[in-house]
């Protein structure tokens, strides 16, 4: 069955996905709370606190509460119920925090400026209060601060769910907190560390082991400076583990462990080592027992291709800056248009200038235009609609209120005068405005045009040297030097050859001969080369041969005469199969002026490259612009790719078309409006895939005189019998005919049918 491409946008693992949204939240918050926790519990230096704080101020908000429950949890079990006055400001600043983010939600200064303020300010109370905590509490207190305003502002420009400078300060927080945590001999903070950086040495992480075992390292020295030798050891077995066996899970280990050994009986007498190294033993035992699949290496990104730069020839650089002038021309001129003054005349002008034309010198104007000047208005605005209905004014069509009018021919003579011109102007008017927004539209549509040809011109594809070569070497056995040889492949894989000689002229037994040999220099088999002649030059363009070929048919009969306003165009460029049908507005020579006219500009067109609205656009003006009278055809393209098998129809007030597919019919296309009646093309794209043996039918009004029903089973029967296109078409246009005859509404009745086929047959 016939499928439009189109995207769907569901995903086919959203149910299983849900659950895994639904615990995430949970996970964020217990995350938190428990580096919450730590950070309360940690200290520097035997006296600064400020993790509980900073991670209060820096995480998201999401989960900063539970950040800050843990800080408090963590700060109270830190003194075993002997709460030390640091504690107790550091309490009160935490809430504050947490108030003040509450109140301003994702605003960070309120926040930092209420929890430091409340922890100086309870730094003071104490310093200078009863309890007597001195200046020693305040510069604690003031370091605090200081340190929990950049932990803070840091994880807010780094977040710590992700890797880098946010998710180390956490790491540091976790490591101070452990670091001070001893059971008999062991060190949780040392073995945690070792355990983490042997894990990313295993997984082929280098450069996070190194940053980690720094910052780390630093994070167990301040909260315990006997804990120095650990952190020079485990620097040692990180550098070894990530700089000799990075990636490679036995090697890492050994690597590791021994790093760790030197490094720590290089600082510590072997007496008192003992327990940093069971520390870090214990650290790679626990590593050791991590699932198999948390130790593997991380797949390393693949490295970004460097951004090819557009080789753009200098032909292409050239059409880009013609685009990109003719683009700004259209732009100026409609700008420069929008900021002029406008004159918007009315009815009013005409009462205006007969008056100055006529009354101004009466000897009555006084009484009219002054003292009975409503009644004197009123009766001019009762000539609009006399002068609108019969282009002039008599005597006899004077209202009642201009009856006294000592000049009533030479009131309606200036009323006319003045109504002609006021109608010479509008008509100008319109007129200007209907040139500007063609030249305009014109204008645009080249530029898009050019700027299309020049990402043609500038995108050749992958060059091939050597088959260029070989067809180069070619050519010059046959006496005839290419001046420019070319083979590329495109971006299907596709290969294309483009050979430029001297004006030359070719039989098409000659084109077949040489599309056979460069095929066979190029091992590819290739359609006769396409002939392009300008300027002394001649220049043959290869085309590998396409897995589909097309066959046309058309039928056709006039409403009346021999004279139809149907035109159709039906022909082949190197890779596509291209057929038009456009219908003229009414039936007759005029009909067939616009449709033929809209059908071979959009033919050439098509031919040169342009794309299907493109050539819309510049042959909507060219119909607008083509007479006085009022213009429109509509038009319908279709454009299959011989390669694919890909569709694309264009339709702009063209009737449905016809598509068969698996023997299947089905219409495509909705009502629009025709080319040329607007200043822009209201047209209608879609993209099908279509295979050997379908069936594309475009067809005009005509034919659907009694619907679709009957054209869908005629196809059908048509496709099941293996019809050509000619007599398909054929058939459909007799069977319209006749029962548009019965109906007594005879209309032009054209059928224009594409089959494609393969070229083996």
């Amino acid at each position: 069955m016939l499928k439009v491409l189109k995207t769907d946008v569901s995903h086919p693992f959203a149910a299983a996905l849900m659950p895994r949204a639904a615990v995430r939240p949970a996970l964020r918050q217990g995350s938190a709370f428990l580096a919450g926790f730590l950070g309360g519990w940690a200290v520097l230096y035997g006296a600064l606190m400020p993790f509980g704080l900073g991670l209060t101020l820096g995480f998201a908000e999401d989960c900063f509460a539970a950040g800050a429950a843990g800080a408090l949890l963590g700060l109270l079990l830190h003194g075993f119920g002997a709460l030390s006055l640091d504690s107790l400001c550091l309490l009160c600043a935490v809430g504050a925090a947490v108030a003040a983010r509450w109140l301003w939600p994702g605003r960070f200064r309120p926040a930092a400026l209420a929890g430091c303020g409340a922890l100086g300010l309870g730094a003071v109370c104490f310093a200078f209060g009863p309890t007597g905590g001195g200046v020693d509490l305040l510069l604690t207190c003031g370091a605090d601060a200081l340190l929990a305003a950049a932990l803070g502002f840091a994880l807010r420009r780094f977040p710590p769910e992700t890797p880098g400078v946010g998710m180390l300060l956490v790491a540091a927080g976790a490591a101070a907190a452990l670091g001070s945590v001893s059971l008999g001999l062991l060190c949780l903070g040392v073995a945690v560390c070792a355990a983490v950086e042997l894990a990313l040495c295993c997984r082929g992480q280098p450069t996070a082991a190194l940053a980690y075992c720094a910052v780390t390292g630093a994070a167990l020295c301040a909260a315990d400076p006997s804990l120095g030798p650990a952190a020079a050891g485990l620097s040692c077995a990180s550098a070894a583990g990530a700089l000799l066996a990075p990636g490679r899970r036995i090697e890492a280990f050994a690597a590791y462990a021994g790093g760790c050994v030197a490094g720590v009986l290089c600082v510590q007498p072997p007496g008192n080592a003992f327990s940093l190294l069971l520390s870090a033993g214990a650290g790679l035992a626990a590593a050791a027992l991590l699932p198999k699949d948390w130790l593997a290496p991380v797949p390393a990104p693949e490295a970004a291709a460097p951004e090819e730069r557009p080789r753009f020839s200098a032909a292409a650089t050239r059409l880009e800056a013609v685009a990109e002038s003719l683009s700004s021309l259209a732009e100026t001129v409609n700008e420069v248009y929008d900021a002029l003054p406008h004159r918007c005349e009315s009815f009013r002008w005409v009462i205006d200038n007969t008056h100055d034309s006529l009354c101004f010198n009466c000897g009555r104007r006084e009484c009219c235009w002054k003292q009975e000047y409503a009644a004197t208005l009123d009766g001019m605005n009762a000539l609009r609609p006399i002068l609108e209905q019969n282009g002039h004014l008599e005597t006899s069509d004077l209202p009642g209120a201009l009856s006294r009018c000592i000049h009533p021919a030479a009131l309606c003579a200036a009323a006319n005068k003045s109504f002609a011109l006021y109608r010479s102007r509008k008509e100008a008017r319109v007129h200007a405005e209907a040139m500007r927004t063609a030249l305009t539209e014109q204008y645009s549509a080249v530029a898009d045009a050019l700027g299309v040809l020049s990402e043609q011109l500038g995108r050749p594809g992958n060059p091939e040297p050597y088959k260029s070569g070989r067809v180069a070497d070619f050519f010059s056995s046959l006496g005839t030097p290419p001046l420019e040889c070319a083979v590329s492949l495109d971006d299907l894989g596709r290969t294309r050859a483009a050979v430029t000689l001297p004006r030359t002229r070719f039989a098409a037994a000659e084109l077949s001969a040489l599309a056979q040999e460069v095929g066979r220099l190029c091992r590819r088999t290739f359609e006769p080369p396409q002939v392009l002649s300008c300027k002394g030059m001649t220049t043959l363009l290869f085309s590998e041969k396409p897995a589909l070929r097309a066959v046309f048919g058309f039928a056709a009969s006039a409403a009346r005469g021999t004279i139809s306003g149907d035109a159709v165009q039906q022909f082949c460029s190197p890779a596509a199969a291209q057929m038009i049908l456009c219908d003229g507005m009414g039936t007759g020579r005029p009909a067939a002026v616009d449709g033929n006219l809209a059908a071979e500009l959009t033919a050439r067109l098509l031919k040169a490259g342009f794309t299907a609205e493109l050539a819309a656009r510049l042959v909507n003006v060219a119909l607008a612009l083509k007479s006085d009278e009022e213009s429109g055809a509509t038009l319908d393209l279709i454009s299959v790719d011989l390669y694919t098998g890909t569709a694309r129809l264009f339709k702009a007030g063209a009737a449905p078309g016809f598509l068969v597919h698996g023997g299947r019919a089905r219409p495509v296309g909705d009502a629009s409006l025709p080319i040329g009646i607007l200043g822009g093309v209201n047209g209608q794209s879609r993209v099908v895939h279509l295979a050997a043996g379908d069936y594309a039918v475009l067809v005009s009004d005509g034919i659907l005189v009694d619907g679709t029903g009957w054209v869908l089973k005629q196809l059908e029967l048509s496709a099941a019998a293996a019809d050509p296109p000619e007599q398909l078409a054929k058939t459909l246009v007799e069977t319209a005919r006749t029962r548009a005859e019965a109906t007594g509404r005879p209309d032009d009745i054209t059928a224009a049918v594409l089959r494609l086929e393969s070229c083996g047959r």
